[in-house]
């Protein structure tokens, strides 16, 4: 290649650095026309494509670099990430495992293997491969950081509490460090952290590192019941997340009319049943709306295994029952003779779990119940539901990485709750007795009774250790981290109250 060839390439590589990756796509197509044989130009388009959300092309690419350079050490690590983004984790595993056995200090590789072996719950390994890393290497800030949310999913608090303290020393601008201190940290009873946190404010924070500590503050200020202040950060750090989201309401009001106008036409009824005998018990609903206590409840008992958030079938059927944000009906129609049941099962088989039956805790599977009942006719439908005012609180008060704008907005918040109560009724008439809706406020009033009649839905035998779903050992890696681990409390119930001067668009939209 000459000299112009290569400042060109410089050009773009320095383009995608800073973050501008539909340029690199566009540019580096024209270089591939002249060196079609570059391994680098192919690799580098693949993870622009990867970063923007186009896996399927991304993994094109990866595999055209391999073929034109099977030394590519970046280009199998890259393609290793791309199969994990498109669920397919046996392939995402073997991809890390070629790059560590040619390269055994490759830290790329083994850190996206730990962070594989988290998703599959295997918690375990993953939490031995970070270690491995820091040991080498003491200088990688997201090793600090998804070691530290691995002890707290395995309720390992004293070595989390450990890694935090290190990793905030190491780095103090760290603030995700800081948010998962304060999941762990009552500021009732001690406020060094608080004080901490209040004088990073002005140091040169960028946005992302403000809103992580905001969110922070403001569940400290909440500990210490202080709900003015505690309402003022959570305010701040929603209002700068908003702004870097994409996001509206109309296009999920569009697709919901177009589920129902396709299921008005369409029967619900059960096709291509697999012959797998496993038994799986869907359990959705809102963030915040009591599920991941309803999963380990579940999950409790003696013939069940808790897969948690898997999202296999969100993510399947957004990459391919939707298309520029409506409703692919031609697709639909030709998938529906295909046992998507076979490729579910084939999927959960890399988290090793034997048990009879399992619990998939996808939240947002209540827009696609009705291809879920078509492929999935023996399943167990838990919807989970909240008085909801405390549940648009509790979503308004927390930070998640779904990237969805509604959940940061005041008014976005109370609309979609009601077109999600709209899409809750339509398959409630449609679904009629297959769906179970748990009441939180009821489960926790009466838990024994409420509890029985659940495990009962589920077509399972009674099971003692449902009553103590404290003391399952299943890894959370949700919001929910503290509340699972504790016996079932009634304090959350009407803890909204605590923010009616503030919050007066819920409480005036729902009585």
């Amino acid at each position: 290649m000459n000299i112009d060839a290569n400042k060109e390439i410089e050009i773009v590589i320095n383009r995608f650095k800073s973050g501008d990756y539909e340029f690199t796509i566009n540019k580096v197509s024209v270089l591939l026309k002249k060196f079609p044989n570059n391994d680098m130009l192919w690799n580098l388009k693949g993870l622009s494509l990867q970063t923007i959300g186009n896996i399927k092309e991304s993994i094109q690419c990866f595999i055209k670099s391999l073929n034109i350079n099977p030394k590519n050490i970046a280009a199998k690590n890259n393609l290793g990430n791309s199969y994990k983004y498109a669920n397919q984790y046996t392939l995402a595993l073997e991809c890390f495992e070629e790059c560590i056995k040619k390269d055994p200090n490759y830290t790329a590789a083994i850190v996206n293997l730990a962070n594989l072996k988290v998703i599959i719950n295997n918690y375990e390994d993953a939490i031995k491969l970070y270690n491995e890393v820091l040991k080498s290497n003491e200088n990688i800030e997201s090793v600090y950081i998804n070691l530290a949310q691995s002890y707290q999913s395995t309720k390992d608090f004293k070595n989390s509490l450990k890694i935090i303290q290190e990793g905030i020393k190491k780095y103090p601008n760290q603030t995700k460090l800081d948010k998962l201190l304060s999941i762990q940290t009552n500021y009732l009873k001690d406020e060094t952290h608080l004080k901490d946190m209040l004088s990073k404010i002005d140091n040169n924070l960028n946005n992302d590192q403000k809103i992580n500590l905001f969110f922070a503050i403001g569940k400290a200020f909440e500990d210490k019941k202080d709900y003015s202040n505690s309402y003022k950060y959570y305010l701040r750090g929603n209002e700068l997340k908003r702004k870097k989201l994409k996001f509206d309401i109309k296009e999920k009001i569009k697709l919901f009319n177009e589920l129902k106008t396709f299921f008005e036409n369409n029967d619900l009824k059960g096709k291509n049943i697999s012959q797998n005998k496993r038994n799986v018990i869907f359990i959705f609903g809102l963030p915040r709306s009591g599920t991941t206590l309803v999963e380990n409840i579940i999950s409790s008992h003696n013939k069940v295994s808790g897969l948690g958030e898997i999202n296999y079938l969100n993510k399947f059927f957004n990459l391919n029952f939707i298309k520029n944000d409506q409703l692919n009906v031609d697709f639909i129609n030709n998938f529906l003779v295909h046992d998507l049941q076979k490729y579910y099962f084939d999927f959960v088989k890399i988290f090793n779990d034997k048990t009879e039956f399992i619990t998939d805790k996808s939240l947002n599977i209540y827009w696609y119940l009705g291809f879920i009942n078509i492929f999935f006719p023996n399943a167990k439908f838990v919807h989970c539901q909240r008085n909801p005012k405390d549940n648009c609180l509790s979503i308004f008060k927390n930070l998640f990485e779904d990237g969805q704008g509604w959940k940061y907005d005041e008014a976005e918040l109370i609309e979609y709750y009601k077109l999600y109560e709209e899409i809750m009724n339509f398959w409630n008439e449609k679904l009629d007795q297959k769906i179970c809706n748990i009441q939180y406020e009821n489960l926790v009033e009466d838990s024994v009774e409420n509890i029985k009649k659940l495990i009962n839905f589920c077509d399972l035998d009674w099971d003692e250790n449902c009553l103590n779903h404290h003391k399952n050992n299943m890894p959370i890696k949700t919001l929910s981290l503290n509340q699972a681990n504790k016996p079932i409390y009634k304090t959350s119930v009407n803890s909204s109250k605590n923010f009616e001067p503030y919050l007066k668009k819920i409480f005036s939209n729902f009585n």
